[in-house]
């Protein structure tokens, strides 16, 4: 597994691809774990500490996975948070929420896409969304939109999942 500590020009590009949400800022330490994993690390280690213990043992990660950067199916870059990361940031998200109702939050706590529509979309400019609870006031998670607008894919983790009575 390969890691890279992203220098402060990288980790500035990756929170400003995410603006979609508003800006966000860190102290913490990004590292990109594999071909597109982001994990920010905050204890004690410096840089170089951080290289030597990963030579003497190989870990996958170092801090919290916070979120990707990838390239979709159709070649586009993308690049999102966690739940973990989104609950890192929640207090400077500011843009790109999206609110559910009781029910819809039932279905996106089962793992299933969720239709959306009319207010609730209507002003969400990029297809990435912060996903907040009407009833807590809480993220509860990243999903996106469909080209539409009119559906949510889910990204909840699957250990995050309920599951369905009667299963």
């Amino acid at each position: 597994m390969k890691i890279d500590i992203l220098n402060k020009s990288k980790k500035k590009k990756y929170l400003q691809e995410l603006s979609y949400l508003g800006e966000l800022k860190s102290k913490a330490l990004l590292i990109k774990t594999g071909k597109e994993r982001i994990r920010a690390y905050t204890g004690a280690l410096a840089n170089e500490e951080i290289w030597d213990f990963w030579r003497v043992f190989p870990v996958e990660g170092v801090g919290l996975y916070i979120g990707k950067e990838n390239i979709n199916r159709s070649g586009v870059r993308e690049v999102r948070l966690s739940t973990d990361g989104l609950h890192l940031f929640g207090d400077q998200v500011t843009e790109g929420i999206l609110v559910l109702d009781e029910e819809q939050e039932i279905d996106w706590f089962l793992g299933k896409e969720v239709v959306v529509g009319g207010s609730q979309v209507k002003d969400l400019k990029s297809y990435f969304v912060a996903v907040k609870s009407r009833s807590s006031g809480d993220f509860i998670g990243i999903g996106k939109l469909n080209k539409d607008k009119d559906l949510v894919y889910n990204y909840l983790p699957k250990e995050r999942r309920r599951k369905e009575q009667g299963s």
